[in-house]
């Protein structure tokens, strides 16, 4: 059984950070970068050229399906889950537990579990933040997988919560 990263280094610290421990995010080709809105899905093709740099395999970006989301979360949230497809389809149950956070402009949540890395924020430039933090985490866990060279291991993400305001980690 290989190791994984259990803390993450940024340039900047975030405003909050905790760490669990849990269940691994236990990545495989099945993951898709889903979205809510058409306006910021240019922001994910990095993320999704990230993984093809290491691992040689696109992963896809799909928008959620309005019968996947409460209309309240998708109105007044700007939302990326990464997920599967069959994990999707439950995508409320996600928001459930973040329903009560506050989100200032130029903030975002990013919350990882065992099935699911999801990243919300109430504008553009909170996303993009958080985006730039999936980017900077994703890319230490898939060059620490590349360095461990044990390839019939999953790469995994450790669970987490992160709350953050202003420029990008």
């Amino acid at each position: 059984m290989s190791t994984f990263l259990k803390e993450f280094k940024f340039k900047k610290s975030p405003s909050k950070i905790t760490y669990f421990d849990e269940e691994p995010l236990k990545l495989s080709n099945e993951f898709i970068f889903f979205h809510n809105k058409s306006k910021f899905r240019k922001e994910l093709t990095r993320l999704q050229y990230l993984f093809k740099k290491f691992t040689k395999i696109p992963l896809h970006a799909a928008g959620i399906r309005d019968s996947y989301l409460k209309e309240e979360y998708s109105e007044n949230l700007l939302i990326v889950l990464f997920t599967t497809s069959e994990k999707i389809r439950k995508s409320n149950e996600f928001f459930e537990s973040i329903s009560d956070k506050t989100l200032d402009p130029g903030c975002f949540y990013l919350e990882t579990k065992s099935d699911f890395m999801l990243l919300v924020s109430r504008d553009i430039e909170g996303l993009k933040y958080g985006i730039d933090t999936m980017e900077t985490i994703l890319k230490q866990v898939l060059e620490d997988y590349i360095n461990q060279q044990k390839f019939d291991d999953y790469i995994q993400v450790c669970p987490f919560q992160l709350n953050h305001c202003g420029n990008s980690l």
